[in-house]
């Protein structure tokens, strides 16, 4: 995957845009499943007069495409990142719609800023529809200066910078009380329900119907776990929740985190968990690099015991639901899943490895605590 700010010439190619009027362009987004539609990208002058950034020099060069567009823009006052939101942006983790989540996320923003986190700084619109967001063309804009940086190296080693970073974050914004929001059950759910989708996968000659059967027993051991957990873990905190190596970017000062916009509630043992897990990519030696760090800043993992993985199998199952009820045509299918046959090959492949992770997630876990 490329890095966020990295230019895709050749994407960007086959974007036409205007420089002094909105024209309408084909997303290859999947804002509505997937599907192609037509949607208004706003012509480089717009932007321009909606953050005040004066006299454009070029058009909007394509950056990123993916949940939401990413641009770059550059102008007689500099370089700029110019981001565009759908409409769902974060639905899945406030309880509200787009402003309780841009909202919070804004808020929590500008903390890390004061902090001192590594990280860009919003520019405000002119005419705001909500703190740094501007909409335009009935989406939302956010702008901030662009970065000079290069795309992550193999050989950059990210591990101490990640843990000491993580452990900050999670000091910003403690929350009071026990237990986990809702969007950490989404995957959740009793035996009449996912009998009643291997029952249909069956009549509908799905490939993974037989072994989804054969897996159910994991699958409801997996999710009460998650449902016990979610009622008490005691240490839930505000934090940024995209902690993924295209949302860093290696500057000449050193990481920047960037892609703010799913700010949520987590737990911070289960979050440092899944985190140094997506950064060791494998290695032990990195992944207890990463949790070292992160407790020598004053992060504390120790109460998860054997669980301490159990955000990853969250996350394996999420995706198993997802594409299951893509699957049975309950659902329209996200633009990353991919083809029909892409999306059964990937829950075959879920159902065959969930007691292989299980087994391994938690024995790495005992491996860590005991360590």
């Amino acid at each position: 995957m490329e890095t966020f700010w990295q230019v895709n010439k050749a994407l960007a190619s086959r974007v036409v845009r205007a420089r002094n009027a909105n024209r309408r362009v084909r997303s290859e987004l999947g804002g509505d499943g997937g599907r192609w539609r037509i949607v208004d990208t706003p012509g480089p002058e717009v932007v321009a007069r909606a953050f005040d950034l004066g006299r454009t020099l070029t058009d909007l060069v394509l950056v990123r495409r993916g949940s939401t567009e990413a641009w770059r823009l550059d102008t007689d006052r500099g370089s700029y990142f110019v981001k565009g939101a759908w409409d769902g942006l974060g639905l899945q983790f406030t309880p509200g719609g787009v402003p309780d989540q841009l909202s919070a996320a804004m808020a929590f923003e500008r903390r890390a800023l004061e902090a001192g986190i590594a990280m860009p700084e919003p520019i405000s619109p002119v005419d705001p529809w909500l703190d740094s967001v501007a909409r335009i063309n009935d989406r939302l804009f956010r702008v901030y200066r662009w970065i000079d940086h290069r795309p992550l190296r193999p050989d950059d080693d990210l591990t101490d910078w990640i843990g000491r970073t993580m452990a900050r974050i999670h000091q910003l914004e403690p929350m009071v009380g026990v237990g986990l929001p809702d969007w950490w059950r989404g995957p959740v759910w009793p035996r009449t329900y996912w009998e009643e989708w291997i029952d249909e996968a069956q009549h509908l000659d799905r490939p993974w119907s037989s072994l989804a059967r054969e897996r159910l027993a994991g699958v409801l051991d997996l999710s009460n776990r998650i449902a016990e957990l979610c009622e008490v873990a005691p240490d839930p905190v505000t934090t940024h929740g995209d902690f993924k190596t295209h949302n860093l970017l290696m500057t000449p000062t050193g990481p920047v985190l960037i892609d703010w916009d799913s700010v949520r509630i987590d737990s911070a043992a289960l979050e440092a968990g899944r985190v140094a897990h997506i950064f060791a990519a494998g290695d032990p030696a990195q992944l207890t690099r990463i949790l070292t760090a992160y407790t020598a800043a004053g992060g504390d993992i120790s109460w998860p015991g054997p669980d301490l993985f159990i955000s990853v199998l969250r996350h394996d199952l999420q995706v198993l639901y997802d594409r299951v009820l893509v699957s049975l045509n309950r659902n329209p299918p996200t633009w990353w899943m991919g083809d029909n046959h892409a999306i059964e090959s990937s829950i075959e492949q879920l159902l065959n490895q969930l007691p292989i992770r299980v087994d391994e997630l938690r024995r790495l876990a005992l491996s860590i605590n005991s360590g």
